[in-house]
């Protein structure tokens, strides 16, 4: 048995290893298990070595008074749970219906292609924008000749719609109409026209911004026609050379409350952190460049170090002497800061002579026009890049770049072709880059919270695959213990790899019903039910038509023929008709099941749940979202059922003590899996279960400990004693009854 000490705020004890079951203070006769073992909860006695001795606890409390405690608390609690949660009715509806049932093994390499498929099909057609760009940035500026003295107003994002003391358009401040975008995470946008922005250090009447500016006006309108070619496109834009950039759809982007509170940790987080060695690095970096030059080594390609840095503290000189004087290639450090867009220039020309335009896509990385102050979740991004290059006969040989054209892609959108319920119970798909780092995983946690803001992991992007699988945080957890087979392929055309990831047993078959259209809309459409917000039921925002629908609304006109232009996963459609149509008895019989109760029953909060049905909100407490269903994962309460035989009950303590939820009560969820067998094949059908207040839990608890048998009169000895510490623990260890309410 675990040594006291390891079980935190419980005095020590130290037992006599002479006496019999001197080993297993916490008890578990084989007897007692009758009942018992359909609660997952085991009955712990600890016997305080300051007023008890084993042998004397053992002529008290017999084995046969702990096995009738554990009896009869768990068949006490059973039958509540079962009774309130409505699981066996559940099942039985499910029984009534089996006729029209099917089962499906799920086949991981045929969905690990078809996934893949897709998301290359998705992925194709932003590099396609991406191209368009390309071309009307390289046409506009070959038919564009350069203007000296060019006097021309442009949408700068910083001062669209300012005006001056006077109530007039400040300059380059014109009224910009912009209004919120779903599509664009709720922004304030502008989807007809883009806008302009430039560092603060950049004049905004400068020659060459001015000219860059109004050639790429002609990209306002391949931006709009990209975009109602493929609705899911997000962000689009052209970052100049010359220091400007240009994105659509025309955002406003100010120094408000937001913004600056944003900026502000950003530098509130910049450390001094000693200063540079930058000769020995410039050393090495020479070094290994002539050592490829003279073998003839590496691509062949044009060489140049980069030296990124907030001052330069050394003085260069004899590296340059040696290394690079000889052909002179830099003079002084202060070179670099003028000849820098020059370098680009020459790095670029053997692209630009032949005609390359390398597609780059980048690893994950965070939207920071959604990142405020505020913020409380983040979208991770990839985006698919382009060069410009001028294609103007004077300037061809010279290798000029004008710019990079590119594309956000949100690896939410491109996981959701990958729909979490074609998975099984356990399962989830993931993608990777080509160095191995995870791009989308349910569980790459970004983000991490100090104090009341959540702030980016400095290494949030270069995550391995091993480091995602493993729990990240320092706090215990309750597991389950699951044998995984992982499926991948390639993603065509791109870096990416997509991996799918299915669980032995239950994780390995899906079930699939059907019944007819009017039944399920009548009992789809109960007020009492809502689907799980985060599936994908009907592609809405494709057609602007549909981009205003709920996912109920688009099953509703889908159904009846309404919209004929609205695409839906008719699989799914049927599911969630079939789960409505078995579940509809259930509130019926939850109502019953309230009326009718006792006072004491009234601690008892009902909860139902089937794959394709949300809870109602306000039963959970708002650190209760992993606890929902949502594109990424089933609920941990309804994956730990599933892993259970059917009709036994995993019970999980939530703390009340949680930051979001002050003063709550203590709750324990109470769920058992429904399972449904056809042709010897078995698959879960729904979970189901209830919530208890904790209060609730221990009244029944200590009501059983009681009982003392054949004995006449009070018990000699009883868990309300001072000599015996009684618990109730849950199948991962967790503490869920003690005396001492701090356990």
């Amino acid at each position: 048995a675990p040594s006291r000490d390891t079980m935190p705020g419980l005095p020590r004890f130290h037992l006599d290893t002479s006496a019999p079951h001197s080993r297993r203070p916490c008890h578990q006769w084989p007897g007692s298990w009758a009942s018992l073992q359909k609660t997952v909860v085991i009955l712990c006695l600890l016997l305080s070595s300051t007023s008890l001795s084993p042998t004397h606890a053992q002529t008290e409390i017999p084995p046969e008074t702990v096995k009738l405690w554990a009896d009869t608390f768990g068949r006490d609690l059973y039958d509540t749970v079962t009774k309130y949660s409505g699981s066996l009715l559940l099942q039985k509806k499910y029984k009534d219906v089996e006729s029209s049932l099917r089962i499906k093994e799920v086949d991981g390499l045929e969905l690990v292609r078809k996934f893949s498929e897709d998301m290359e099909t998705m992925l194709r057609r932003k590099v396609e924008a991406v191209k368009n760009l390309v071309e009307a940035a390289e046409e506009a500026d070959l038919n564009h000749e350069f203007n000296e003295s060019l006097v021309f107003n442009y949408y700068n994002s910083v001062l669209i719609n300012e005006r001056d003391e006077n109530g007039n358009y400040v300059e380059l401040g014109a009224e910009f109409v912009l209004e919120s975008n779903a599509h664009f995470s709720n922004l304030m946008v502008n989807t007809s026209i883009s806008s302009v922005q430039l560092p603060t250090n950049v004049y905004n009447k400068d020659p060459d911004i001015l000219n860059g500016v109004y050639m790429s006006e002609a990209l306002n309108t391949v931006f709009v026609e990209n975009f109602q070619r493929d609705p899911t496109l997000t962000w689009q834009y052209f970052g100049s050379s010359t220091g400007f950039f240009r994105i659509y759809p025309g955002i406003l982007v100010q120094a408000d409350r937001d913004n600056r509170e944003h900026f502000k940790q950003l530098v509130d987080e910049l450390m001094v952190k000693g200063v540079g060695v930058v000769n020995q690095a410039l050393t090495e970096a020479f070094q290994i460049l002539k050592q490829f030059q003279e073998a003839r080594q590496g691509s062949l390609c044009n060489q140049a170090i980069m030296l990124i840095t907030d001052g330069a503290v050394e003085d260069y000189e004899p590296v340059f002497e040696k290394y690079n004087w000889p052909d002179r290639k830099i003079s002084t450090l202060a070179d670099a800061q003028e000849n820098v867009m020059e370098y680009l220039h020459v790095l670029s020309r053997p692209m630009v002579i032949n005609h390359d335009h390398d597609i780059t896509w980048t690893e994950a990385y965070m939207d920071s026009k959604l990142f405020t102050s505020q913020a409380q979740s983040l979208m991770l991004l990839t985006t698919v890049a382009m060069p410009v290059f001028s294609k103007k006969n004077e300037t061809r040989s010279h290798g000029i770049l004008l710019g990079v054209v590119g594309s956000d892609v949100a690896l939410r959108e491109l996981m959701k072709l990958a729909p979490r319920y074609k998975l099984g119970v356990h399962g989830y798909a993931f993608l990777n880059t080509n160095n191995g780092y995870i791009l989308s995983h349910p569980d790459l946690r970004p983000l991490y919270r100090d104090g009341k803001k959540l702030k980016p992991k400095p290494n949030y992007n270069s995550v391995d695959l091993s480091e995602v699988e493993w729990e990240d945080r320092a706090e215990t957890k309750r597991v389950l213990f699951l044998t995984n087979d992982y499926f991948f392929t390639d993603i065509s055309d791109t870096p990416f790899s997509l991996g799918v990831v299915l669980s032995r047993g239950h994780g390995e078959y899906i079930l699939l019903g059907n019944t007819t259209v009017e039944e399920g809309l009548h009992d789809l459409l109960h007020p009492d039910l809502t689907l799980a917000s985060d599936w994908i039921y009907c592609i809405t925002d494709i057609d602007p038509d549909h981009r205003k629908l709920s996912q109920l609304e688009a099953i509703v006109r889908f159904l009846t023929g309404e919209d004929p232009d609205l695409e839906c996963d008719e699989e799914l459609v049927r599911e969630v008709l079939l789960d409505a149509v078995v579940t509809a008895p259930m509130e019926a019989y939850w109502t019953a099941m309230t009326l009718n109760t006792s006072d004491e029953s009234e601690q008892v909060v009902d909860m139902g749940e089937v794959p394709n049905l949300s809870p109602c909100r306000k039963f959970l407490t708002p650190e209760d979202e992993a606890s929902i269903f949502t594109m990424d994962h089933f609920p941990l309460w309804y994956r730990q059922a599933a892993e259970h035989p059917a009709g036994s009950f995993v019970f999980n303590l939530q703390s009340a003590e949680a930051p979001e939820s002050p003063g709550q009560p203590m709750v324990v969820t109470a769920s058992t899996a429904v399972a449904v067998t056809v042709d010897k094949k078995t698959a879960i059908a729904a979970a189901v279960g209830v919530q208890m207040r904790l209060e609730f839990l221990q009244r029944t608890f200590w009501a059983a400990t009681r009982q003392c048998g054949t004995v006449e009169g009070p018990c000699p000895e009883s868990c309300q004693d001072s000599s015996l510490d009684c618990f109730v623990i849950d199948n991962n260890g967790f503490i869920l009854i003690s005396e001492r309410s701090q356990e």
